[in-house]
C-alpha cells in the first residue's frame, strides 16, 4: 500500500503523534490536568473529522488514508479508556470497546495483502463520535457521563456486529465463519475471566476457564466438519490461546499465587518464539504448521492452570505436588514445541 503524504493523511499521522502527549497530561501532577487532558482529547477528535473533510473536498481519499484513520481513533480511545479505568471509566467498560477495536484491526490488517480496505461506515462513525463524547464527560466529572459511557459500548458491540456482516459480504466464509466466532467468543471471555479473578471470585473464574478450555476443541472440530479451515481460524485460534495462558500466568503472579516470576518469563517465553516460527513457515509454505507436542503442551498447560485454579478456589493443598509435577512437564513440552518448530522453518527449502 502506497503511503501519500498529503493534507488528510498527514493529519491522521500527527493525531496518533500527539497521542502520547494526551497519556503524559493524564499521568502528570499539575494543576487542571483533567481540564487540559479533555482539551487535547477533543482536539484531537476533532482533526479526525478535519482529515475525512480535506480528503473528500480535495479527492484526496487514499486506501492508506481508509486504513490508518480508523486506526488513529482506536489507539486515542483506547489509551483514554486505559487511564480511567476506575477513574470514571468501569473495567468493563473499557475491556469491551478495546477489545472490539483489537479484533476488528486485526482483521483489517489481515485483508491488506488482498486489498481489501473496509471503510468507516456511519454507524462506525457515530460510535466514534459518542465514544469520544462519553470520554470527555467523564475527564471532566460532567453529569450522566456514566450513560454516555453505557451508550458508547453498545454502539460499540453493534457497530462491530454490523461490521462483521460487511466482511462476511466481501470474503465469504473465510473471516466471518462458525469456527471464528467460536473461537472469537473464547477471546471474549477472557474479559469476565479477569474480572472475576481480581475480585476474587475464583469459583466463577474457574468455571468460565473451564468454558475456555472446552470450547478450543469446539472450534477445531467445526473447522474440520464444515471445511472452514483457515490460516484467519488457525492464528487467531493460536492467538487466543496463548492469551488466555498468558492472562491468567500475570495474574497468578500479580495476585502472588505464583512466587517465582522467573517461572512466568519461561512459560512465555517458547510461545512467542513457537508463534513466529509459525508464521515464517506459513509465509514461506503458505500453511499454518500444527505439531502433535504442540497439540498436548496446549493441552497440559490448560490441565495444569485449572488444577491450579481448583486448589486456589477450593483450598485443596493435596494438589500443591501434582502442581510441581505438572508445571515441569509443562516447562519440558513447550520448550520441545518450540526448538520443534524452529527445526521445521530451517528444514524449509530456501525456494520454496
Amino acid at each position: 500500500m502506497q503511503v501519500k503524504f498529503n493534507i488528510p493523511n498527514n493529519i491522521t499521522i500527527i493525531r496518533v503523534a500527539l497521542i502520547p502527549l494526551f497519556a503524559v497530561v493524564l499521568l502528570a501532577k499539575i494543576p487542571y490536568r483533567n481540564e487540559l487532558a479533555a482539551f487535547i482529547f477533543a482536539m484531537l477528535s476533532v482533526s479526525d473529522f478535519l482529515d475525512g473533510y480535506f480528503a473528500r473536498k480535495k479527492q484526496q481519499v487514499t486506501e492508506f488514508g481508509k486504513l490508518i484513520d480508523p486506526i488513529a481513533d482506536k489507539l486515542l480511545v483506547s489509551t483514554a479508556l486505559i487511564f480511567l479505568v476506575g477513574k470514571g471509566v468501569e473495567l468493563w467498560m473499557a475491556a469491551a470497546i478495546i477489545s472490539r477495536e483489537v479484533i476488528l484491526t486485526g482483521i483489517r490488517i489481515y485483508l491488506l495483502p488482498s486489498k481489501l480496505v473496509v471503510p468507516a461506515s456511519n454507524f462506525g462513525k457515530l460510535k466514534t463520535v459518542v465514544q469520544s463524547l462519553a470520554i470527555v464527560f467523564v475527564l471532566l466529572s460532567l453529569p450522566f457521563s456514566r450513560h454516555l459511557m453505557i451508550a458508547a459500548v453498545l454502539l460499540t458491540v453493534i457497530s462491530g456486529i454490523e461490521y462483521l456482516f460487511r466482511i462476511r459480504k466481501l470474503t465469504g466464509n473465510k473471516v466471518v465463519n462458525l469456527p471464528n466466532l467460536i473461537t472469537l467468543a473464547r477471546f471474549l471471555l477472557i474479559i469476565p475471566f479477569i474480572y472475576y479473578f481480581i475480585n476474587r471470585r475464583i469459583d466463577i473464574s474457574l468455571v468460565i476457564f473451564a468454558v475456555i478450555t472446552l470450547s478450543d476443541k469446539l472450534d477445531g472440530i467445526s473447522a474440520r466438519l464444515m471445511n472452514q479451515m483457515t490460516e484467519l481460524g488457525s492464528g487467531f485460534d493460536s492467538f487466543t490461546d496463548y492469551a488466555v495462558i498468558m492472562a491468567t500466568l500475570v495474574l497468578l503472579l500479580i495476585k502472588g499465587h505464583i512466587n517465582n516470576p522467573l517461572l512466568v518469563v519461561l512459560l512465555m517465553v517458547p510461545p512467542v518464539i513457537s508463534g513466529a516460527m509459525k508464521m515464517i513457515y506459513a509465509r514461506k509454505l503458505k500453511k499454518v504448521p500444527v505439531t502433535f507436542i504442540a497439540r498436548v503442551s496446549v493441552g497440559l498447560i490448560y490441565v495444569t492452570l485449572i488444577v491450579i485454579l481448583i486448589k486456589l478456589a477450593y483450598n485443596v493443598q493435596i494438589l500443591s505436588n501434582i502442581i510441581g509435577y505438572l508445571l515441569i512437564t509443562v516447562l519440558v513440552l513447550v520448550y520441545g514445541t518450540m526448538f520443534g518448530y524452529v527445526h521445521k522453518v530451517m528444514s524449509v527449502p530456501k525456494k520454496s
